[in-house]
C-alpha cells in the first residue's frame, strides 16, 4: 500500500471515492435517510438543506433504493457549476441536516469512511487488468480476497485501529497471508470446547505440519516447562498480541500463567470477514476465526466466549438435524472443531464491561469447505453474486455460461438450493439463519449451484421462541426470537443484503428484468409452501404486503463506535413494501 505514492494509486483512490460514494447515494436512500427525486431518463436528483445538490444515473431498485452508477455522479454548490463528485466523506458533510447525527458521532463515522476508502483503493488495485472470468475461476478465500466489502454499510472496510502497515501484512485485498501467534495458557485460565482442552493437542495438526508441531513443542517446554503438561495452546493474530494482548494480560505473561511462544505452522489467508483465516498451506485443514480487536462493519470483531464455549455442540447438533432432513440434503453445515476463550478476569469482574475488552483472546478451529465439497466443485461466497470486476462485467456470467443452462434455469436452480432450504430449514425445523454473503456458501458444480455451505453457525443461526418445535439442548442455547423476527434471517439477511443487489447485474448483463428475476424467487417460494401444511409456513410469512426495513447504517449513524456491554442492534426505517408480492401477485 503506497497511499498517496504514485499517479496509479490516486487513481484508484479515486475510483474507490466514486464507488463507495455510489453506494452512500443508493443506501441511505434505501434507509429513508436521503430523498433523491427522478428527473427521467434515468437520472436523478438530491437536493440538500444547505443549498448543494447531486446529480447521478440510477436504477430504482424494487425493494426501494436506488443502484447508482459510480459514473457521472456531479455536485453543485448553491448557483455555482456542477463538478466532477467522488468523495462519500464530503455527500455526508453536505447531508449533515438531513441525517441529525451528532458531530462526534459524525466524525467517528467518517473517520471509518476515510479508512474504507484507502482499503478500497487497494482493492482497485488488485482488480485492475483481472478479467470477471478470471475471478470466477477461483475458489474459496482465494476468490474472497478479491471481492468488495459489505453492499449495504458504507464503512464497510472502517478497520478502526489498522494503519497502511496492517493493510498490507493481514488485509484481505492485499493477498495477505498470516502466520498465527502461539501463546499457552494455565488451564484454570481457559474455557474450551470440542477438541480443544488441558494437554490436548489435536487441533494444534490441524494448524502445524510435524515439523512445525516439533518447533512449538520444543518452544513450550523451554519457555514453559510448568505447562507443557496440560496447558491450553492456543494461536492468536500476530496483530491481536502486538497491539492489545501483550498489554491487557500483562499481569497473566508475568507470573508465567500465559507465556507466549511465538509464531509457528501454517500461512493463511484471511477470509473477506478478516478474522477468519483459511489455510493455505493445506486447504483441506480447518479454518481459524480469531479474535480481532477492530471495529468493522458495524462492531467490535472479538469472540465472544458463549460462541466458543458452545459453539462445537450447537454446529454438531444443527448437523444432525440437517443430516436427518431429506429435503435438507443439499446443505453442509461446516461445524466447529472445538475453541478456547480466555477472559480477562479484571474485565470480567465488572460485569458489564465494554464487549470488547471481553473478547480479546479466542480461537476457534472450523471445518474447511474443500473438506467437505471434494475436487471436483468450486466454493463460491454469495458475496461473489454481487461482484463485477473494474469494467462492470458480474462474475455471475462466466457460471452462468459454464452452466450451459439459461439465466432463468440457473437463477431457480441458485434460489432451489439457497432460498427453499433455508425457508424450510426456519419452517421445519424453527431454526433461521442469517443467510448475508460471507458466511453463505454455494457449491458450484460446472459453474450450476448444487449445494449451498453454512459457517457462523454459533454466531448468525437462531431459534423461533415458540414452543411447538422440539429443539434438543445445545439448539435451545440459540438466541429465541418471535416468528415475525426470525423470518429476516432469510428475508433481510439473505433477499435484502444479497439478491437485491444481483438483480440489476442479472437485468444489465443478461437482460433479464428485475420483476422476472422476483418471480422466479416468488415462485420457487410458493412451490415450496403448497408443498407443506399452510400452519407450517403461515407463521413465517415471506409475502405479507409490508416487511420491516432493517437499516445498518441508521444503527451506525446513532450509536457512533459504540462500546457498550452488548453489540449494536439494527436500526428501523419506514415499512417496506414488500416486491415479492408486489411483483408476483400479478402472475397468479
Amino acid at each position: 500500500m503506497h497511499a498517496g505514492e504514485t499517479p496509479e494509486w490516486r487513481d484508484h483512490a479515486r475510483l474507490a471515492g466514486r464507488r463507495r460514494l455510489a453506494q452512500a447515494l443508493g443506501e441511505l436512500a434505501f434507509e429513508c435517510l436521503l430523498h433523491p427525486r427522478p428527473l427521467g431518463d434515468g437520472r436523478y436528483a438530491l437536493d440538500l438543506a444547505d443549498r448543494t445538490s447531486y446529480r447521478f444515473s440510477a436504477r430504482p431498485s424494487a425493494w426501494g433504493g436506488l443502484h447508482v452508477e459510480p459514473e457521472g455522479i456531479e455536485r453543485r454548490v448553491g448557483d455555482g457549476p456542477a463538478e466532477p463528485a467522488d468523495s462519500p466523506v464530503q455527500l455526508i458533510l453536505d447531508a449533515r441536516a438531513e441525517l441529525g447525527v451528532a458531530p462526534e458521532v459524525l466524525a467517528e463515522f467518517i473517520e471509518e469512511l476515510h479508512n474504507s476508502v484507502l482499503a478500497e483503493a487497494g482493492q482497485c488495485a488488485r482488480l485492475t487488468n483481472l478479467p470477471a472470468s478470471q475471478l470466477a475461476a477461483l475458489s474459496g478465500a482465494a476468490l474472497e480476497q478479491h471481492l468488495d466489502g459489505h453492499p449495504k454499510l458504507l464503512a464497510h472496510r472502517g478497520r478502526v485501529g489498522w494503519g497502511t502497515d496492517d493493510l498490507a501484512r493481514f488485509a484481505p485485498e492485499a493477498a495477505a497471508r498470516v502466520q498465527l501467534h502461539w501463546l499457552v495458557v494455565a488451564p484454570e485460565l481457559a474455557r474450551c470446547s470440542g477438541q480443544a482442552g488441558p494437554g490436548r493437542r489435536q487441533l494444534v495438526d490441524e494448524s502445524c505440519d510435524a515439523d512445525a508441531r516439533a518447533r512449538l513443542h520444543e518452544q513450550l517446554h523451554a519457555r514453559a516447562p510448568g505447562l507443557a503438561g496440560d496447558g491450553v495452546l492456543v494461536p492468536v493474530h500476530p496483530w491481536q498480541w502486538q497491539r492489545h494482548l501483550a498489554a491487557q494480560y500483562v499481569e497473566h505473561l508475568a507470573r508465567g500463567a500465559i507465556v507466549s511462544l511465538g509464531q509457528f505452522g501454517d500461512r493463511y489467508a484471511p477470509r473477506l470477514s478478516i478474522r477468519t483465516l483459511a489455510d493455505t498451506s493445506r486447504p483441506e485443514r480447518a479454518d481459524v476465526k480469531l479474535a480481532l480487536t477492530i471495529l468493522n462493519t458495524s462492531c467490535w470483531r472479538g469472540l465472544p466466549g458463549e460462541h466458543v464455549e458452545h459453539g462445537v455442540d450447537i454446529g454438531a447438533a444443527l448437523g444432525r438435524r440437517v443430516a436427518a432432513d431429506p429435503l435438507l440434503h443439499g446443505v453442509h453445515v461446516l461445524g466447529d472443531l472445538g475453541g478456547v476463550h480466555v477472559p480477562q478476569p479484571a474485565f470480567e469482574s465488572l460485569g458489564a464491561a465494554p464487549y470488547r475488552l471481553r473478547e480479546q483472546l479466542g480461537a476457534l478451529w472450523r471445518e474447511s469447505g474443500p473438506a467437505r465439497i471434494g475436487p471436483d466443485a468450486q466454493e463460491v461466497p454469495a458475496a461473489a453474486l454481487q461482484q463485477t470486476d473494474l469494467a462492470g462485467e458480474p462474475l455471475l456470467r462466466t457460471w452462468v455460461e459454464q452452466s450451459g443452462v439459461t439465466v432463468a434455469a440457473w437463477l431457480t436452480a441458485l434460489f432451489e438450493r439457497t432460498a427453499v432450504p433455508l425457508y424450510h430449514l426456519l419452517c421445519r425445523h424453527g431454526i433461521g439463519v442469517i443467510a448475508h454473503g460471507q458466511n453463505l456458501g454455494l457449491v458450484l458444480r460446472r459453474g450450476l449451484p448444487a449445494a449451498i455451505l453454512l459457517r457462523d453457525v454459533h454466531g448468525d443461526v437462531r431459534r423461533v421462541d415458540d414452543d411447538r418445535f422440539d429443539h434438543e439442548p445445545a439448539l435451545a442455547r440459540l438466541k429465541a426470537l418471535p416468528a415475525g423476527q426470525i423470518v429476516h434471517d432469510l428475508y433481510t439477511g439473505y433477499f435484502v443484503s444479497v439478491l437485491r443487489f444481483v438483480a440489476p447485474l442479472v437485468e444489465r448483463g443478461f437482460g433479464l428484468r428485475e420483476r422476472e428475476f422476483l418471480r422466479l424467487l416468488g415462485r420457487a417460494l410458493r412451490d415450496y409452501c403448497e408443498s407443506r401444511p399452510s400452519e407450517a409456513t403461515a407463521r413465517f410469512d415471506l409475502f405479507r404486503p409490508e416487511m420491516e426495513r432493517i437499516c445498518l447504517n441508521r444503527a451506525r449513524l446513532r450509536i457512533g463506535h459504540g462500546g457498550g456491554a452488548s453489540r449494536p442492534l439494527p436500526a428501523l426505517g419506514p415499512p417496506l413494501r414488500n416486491p415479492l408480492v408486489w411483483e408476483v401477485d400479478d402472475e397468479r
